[in-house]
């Protein structure tokens, strides 16, 4: 029986190569995601109820996190302001007798103004989100484009 045998030159170059493009567009993504986060954050404090601005110092931006080779990045209050910003983005509360309290923007919160196209108050970084829903979008394209 004949035995029979091929040698691919340059396998090794190309598996290099693949490599390589496979490194930069992680960077590339990881980078993307973190600009993102951070416009997002800045608008979402734009966007916050004012009354000491706790609120508006605890918008953070997490670390790029990979699981299951799926990338992702947390942002949005730190846990000490929990509570409060949830009370606060959604815009009312109960009490311990189950009453809904609803929120109004307070006169500084009112004194901030609109930031493009959105009255800050509730629902303050879902609003955030929003405003920069068209940008995620190119920019996570073109960070996957290598």
């Amino acid at each position: 029986m004949a035995e029979f045998y091929f040698d691919i030159q340059g396998i090794d170059l190309m598996l290099d190569r693949l490599e390589r493009i496979e490194h930069e567009t992680e960077a590339k993504l990881e980078l993307t995601l973190t600009k993102l986060a951070t416009k997002i954050v800045f608008d979402a404090k734009k966007l916050a109820p004012l009354d000491s601005g706790d609120l508006e110092a605890a918008l953070v931006v997490d670390e790029v996190k990979t699981v299951l080779r799926r990338k992702y990045i947390d942002f949005g209050n730190s846990p000490e302001v929990d509570d409060y910003a949830v009370v606060q983005h959604e815009g009312f509360r109960k009490t311990s007798k189950g009453t809904v309290v609803y929120m109004t923007p307070g006169e500084k919160t009112q004194s901030k103004g609109p930031h493009k196209g959105y009255l800050p108050g509730k629902k303050y970084l879902e609003n955030a989100i929003a405003i920069n829903e068209s940008l995620i979008l190119t920019e996570i394209a073109l960070a996957l484009d290598s």
